[in-house]
């Protein structure tokens, strides 16, 4: 931020280049208060305009304008007061008159529009009056320069006389001017007056009232000047003006050579430090480094080290300072040790940090930056089981899901070989799954579209104990099944499911003779099919007549077992008796081809042919009967046949013996009462085993979704599904691996990995103000994962900063700057060849040993190079004040020091003083201030002592009343 003398500096500069000199400082702010309040009164009335050309206008907008546009003349005629020559009074009234109308403004602004014209209490002739009489003060002042304004004082230019003597505007040193005047008659004489330049300021000043301030100060000082004679260079002892005591060094010529590198609160304390500038700067030895050493410096108190090379240039310097020196040299070679040791963190996108906390092991995230981005939730016995952790997560977060927390989601993932999906709602429960797995993912694609597709419709339905339902032969998509007469209805399982009893659920489902076939089942609650149509209906209505046809049939029906084939004799639909042989598994094997008058006729016709197949059992039907058979695997099953042979009804699975089908046929007998219903579409199935749970069914019979946890009651689980299914519709499906990223958050963003059990594994260590920014970290995780190094700080790594130039820090595992790099590099190819050399040269480095007192010679930020002293402690004593190009040149100079060091004379400064020095070829004065500053010199080299004399004299006779004139 600017300083207030930036700005000063700033405003003079500005108005001497484009208006012109200033006469004092109330000239530059009043003309930069004139064009402030120019333009804030001319924003008011743009906006005036601009907002009352619009389609309407606005009590705001007058409010804004009115305030900006008075406001803005205020300062107008206020900054023409400053401007013009108005005596101190008459500014004084201004003020006044400014703050009136100031007080005018803020009258108006709280009074507008509620307290105006014709709204609430009427204002508007108080504000006016209140203003008016403000700016009517500014303007009266204004009006009345020529009373309030006072002389001036400044040079007055002759009649004829158009330019400025050589001499006044400094071009020249010396001069004759004309000095015309009256006698005592009355005529005109002239006299030629010599002028010469006498002294000149050692200092410049940015402005002219501050020229002119240094100026005053000569004048009232100068008089009581007293005279110091330097022959030698000389320790210039001074009090400073927040009293402290300091002391320079001074050639014979008065040119500063040297400084005290810090303040003393005493006397005594600048004494001492001379003494020993006297004492040991002769003979103190010049520091000569070999490889690299350690240098210490005291700061603020504070000891810090720096390694430097044997050109003194800084490699490496502590972050922290340290209580003695002591401790700075113990925390030095240490560094030395730590970073010999210390591996490179270069870190393009993302690493893997493995740390040690008081529970165990973590590892986490860090960035290129070095910033924690997420830590793993779970701790670790040993760091080879986090490091493990971490390499078996880096492979796949790169291909892992990203969801966001709020939003329905699909999950498929795999579990073995198989695959599942779960249902996740925007409370991020799972409120559905799969009803069991799959060995092909796109099946669990399809229940997943099979739910998504048919929730929002969906009835619920309870069956209490069994039911008969009637329903369309269509595919999982809601299109209509086209069978061929070789096809069933797709089964649950691609393997065979087992039985209650133990044996398998066979492909017994009805054969579809055309698109719009209709069939039926009877299942129990816990969706066990016990029976089904073995052929397609036309429509609804025909199915539920057929099952009453089944009803009537298995109520009357007798039980027939056999095991091998059979000779059935039976009366066909047309009144006539006809015959067929059946094998065990029911099929047709031979048929009587023609219709017999009787029973007899019809007997007699079979027995011929039993004599071919005399192991055939005869069976007349009369009426309906169960068959009990085995098929050719061993297994056993029941099928209802009607008096005219016909397959009315079957058992849908086989089982190991012949009891377990006579109980399955038994268990059709005992639901034969149970309610028909028409299922043309899903249905959420509600069903309890102690707790209430629900299942997905698709009018086909296929489960292909179940609830995800259980509800205490029915009417909690009824209540739920409303969401759920709005949950079911809207959600998008991801594919889950091992590791998933879940984004959430609202007005700040963070993510967290979850595990296939959405188990969470590391959550972000920091918020992100958007969700955009947590999706560009979550990129930055997925595409650095495969090339992430993982790493563990044992004792220190070297962190690389690409920010702004390349440069390096030290860091313990606490993230503590050890040491840091001086000076960034441009590459990063270079800041690593500087690493290498400082492991070199580190553990080489020396202690640079001082003796009582040595000179060290350094170079500044701009490559000059100048000595300082330093004592036995490596505190710095004295410093010069002259730079040099080079070290040598340093030097060479630090020669010449030694010389001035011990042939230097000691001058207490006390108060204003002239000083003689002697010169290459005569003689110069400096008239020095009570704080060792120059405050002028001699402008030319005199011959003799006493001419240099002389002329100081003069300077100091005639500079107390001599006038101030500025020319351009």
């Amino acid at each position: 931020m600017a300083s207030w003398t930036d700005i000063h500096q700033n405003l003079f500069q500005l108005y001497e280049h484009y208006v012109g000199e200033p006469d004092s400082a109330k000239d530059v702010y009043g003309y930069w208060l004139f064009i402030v309040g120019y333009i804030i009164g001319a924003a008011g009335v743009a906006a005036f305009v601009v907002g009352y050309a619009g389609e309407g206008n606005s009590y705001t907008l007058i409010k804004f304008s009115g305030v900006t546009a008075a406001t803005g003349l205020a300062f107008c005629l206020f900054g023409i007061v400053l401007m013009l020559p108005v005596r101190t009074r008459g500014i004084q009234a201004s003020v006044v008159g400014l703050l009136v109308s100031l007080g005018g403004i803020g009258f108006f602004g709280w009074a507008y529009p509620y307290n105006w014209r014709e709204l609430g209490t009427d204002y508007s002739v108080e504000v006016i009056t209140v203003y008016t009489l403000g700016i009517g003060i500014i303007a009266g002042v204004t009006a009345l320069v020529p009373v309030l304004t006072g002389r001036k004082g400044m040079f007055v230019e002759e009649e004829g006389q158009t330019e400025d003597p050589d001499i006044l505007t400094g071009d020249a040193m010396e001069s004759a001017q004309f000095a015309v005047f009256r006698d005592e008659n009355g005529d005109w004489k002239w006299h030629v007056l010599h002028l010469e330049a006498l002294a000149q300021s050692t200092d410049s000043a940015v402005t002219r009232p501050e020229a002119t301030a240094g100026i005053e100060r000569v004048k009232s000082q100068i008089s009581s000047a007293g005279l110091m004679e330097l022959t030698t260079s000389a320790f210039r002892l001074y009090e400073d003006r927040d009293g402290t005591w300091q002391w320079t060094l001074a050639r014979d010529d008065g040119s500063v050579v040297g400084a005290c590198a810090g303040e003393f609160d005493e006397r005594d304390g600048a004494e001492k430090s001379v003494s020993f500038l006297k004492d040991e700067g002769p003979d103190a030895d010049v520091i000569e480094i070999e490889d690299a050493a350690f240098t210490y410096e005291q700061r603020r108190d504070q000891w810090y080290w720096q390694l430097v090379d044997d050109s003194r240039t800084p490699l490496a310097s502590s972050e922290t300072g340290h209580t003695t020196q002591e401790r700075a040299e113990e925390a030095a070679h240490k560094f030395a040790e730590r970073f010999d040791q210390a591996r490179v963190l270069d870190i393009e996108g993302i690493g893997v940090e493995l740390c040690e906390r008081a529970d165990g092991w973590r590892w986490r995230f860090v960035d290129a930056d070095d910033e924690v981005v997420a830590t793993s939730t779970d701790t670790f016995d040993s760091r080879r089981d986090a490091e493990r952790a971490a390499e078996a997560l880096l492979p796949e977060l790169e291909s892992a899901s990203v969801t966001v927390a709020g939003e329905p989601a699909y999950e498929l993932y795999e579990s073995g070989d198989e695959w599942r999906y779960r249902l996740v709602d925007e409370t991020e429960h799972v409120v559905a799954r799969s009803p069991k797995r799959t060995t092909d993912r796109d099946d669990a694609t399809e229940w997943t579209k099979q739910f998504g597709d048919n929730a929002a419709d969906a009835e619920i339905v309870e069956i209490d104990d069994a039911a008969y339902e009637v329903y369309p032969a269509t595919d999982t998509t809601g299109d209509e099944y086209t069978f061929d007469e070789a096809e069933t209805l797709p089964v649950a399982a691609e393997d065979p499911e087992p039985a209650p009893d133990g044996g398998t659920v066979t492909d017994a489902a009805p054969r579809a003779d055309s698109a719009d076939s209709w069939h039926w089942r009877l299942v129990t609650d816990d969706r066990e099919v016990i029976a089904a149509s073995t052929v397609s209906h036309a429509d609804a209505e025909t199915a539920t007549a057929a099952i009453e046809r089944v009803r009537q049939q298995a109520a009357e029906a007798d039980l027939i077992e056999f095991e091998n084939a059979a000779f059935q004799v039976y009366e066909a639909d047309s009144g006539e008796w006809r015959w067929r042989l059946i094998d065990e598994d029911g099929n047709v094997l031979a048929d009587s081809g023609e219709e017999h008058t009787s029973r007899g006729e019809a007997a007699e016709t079979m027995m011929t042919l039993k004599e071919q197949a005399p192991d055939a059992e005869l069976l007349e039907i009369e009426t309906a009967a169960f068959e009990l058979f085995v098929n050719e695997d061993g297994e056993w099953g029941w099928r209802l046949i009607d008096e005219a042979g016909k397959l009315v009804a079957e058992d849908p699975a086989t089982h190991p013996t012949r009891s377990a089908a006579r109980e399955a046929m038994d268990r059709l007998l005992e639901h034969l009462e149970s309610d028909v219903r028409t299922m043309d579409r899903a249905i959420f199935q509600p069903y309890a085993t102690g707790d209430w749970h629900w299942r997905f069914v698709m009018p086909t019979g296929e489960t292909v979704a179940v609830d995800g946890e259980a509800s205490p009651t029915r009417d909690e689980l009824i209540d739920g599904l409303e969401a759920i299914r709005e949950a079911a519709t809207s959600a998008r499906r991801h594919t889950i691996g091992d590791v998933s990223v879940q984004l959430y958050g609202t007005d700040e963003w963070q993510f967290r990995l979850l595990d296939r059990n959405r188990e969470e594994i590391a959550d972000s260590a920091v918020s992100y103000a958007d969700r955009a920014a947590a999706d560009d970290i979550v990129a930055l995780l997925k595409s650095h994962a495969l090339d992430a190094p993982i790493f563990a700080i044992e004792d220190a790594v070297i962190r690389l900063d690409g920010d702004d130039g390349w440069s390096w820090d030290l860091v313990d595992r606490d993230r503590e700057v050890i040491a840091e790099a001086v000076d960034p590099v441009t590459t990063k190819d270079g800041l690593l060849e500087t690493i290498d050399t400082i492991r070199q040269l580190a553990p080489l480095a020396g202690r640079v040993d001082f003796d009582v007192a040595s000179f060290e010679l350094v170079a500044d930020d701009d490559d000059r190079w100048r000595w300082r002293l330093i004592d036995e402690d490596g505190r710095t004593v004295a410093s010069g004040t002259e730079t040099h190009e080079t070290a040598d040149a340093a030097r060479e100079a630090l020669a010449d020091v030694r010389d001035l060091i011990e042939s230097a004379s000691i001058l207490e400064i006390d108060s204003v003083s002239f000083e003689l020095h002697t010169a290459e070829d005569g003689w110069v004065w400096h008239l020095i201030d009570e704080y060792g500053a120059t405050m002028a010199e001699s402008t030319q080299t005199y011959e003799t002592r006493t001419a240099a004399r002389e002329a100081m004299n003069d300077v100091k006779a005639q500079v107390p009343d001599g006038w101030i004139t500025f020319t351009e």
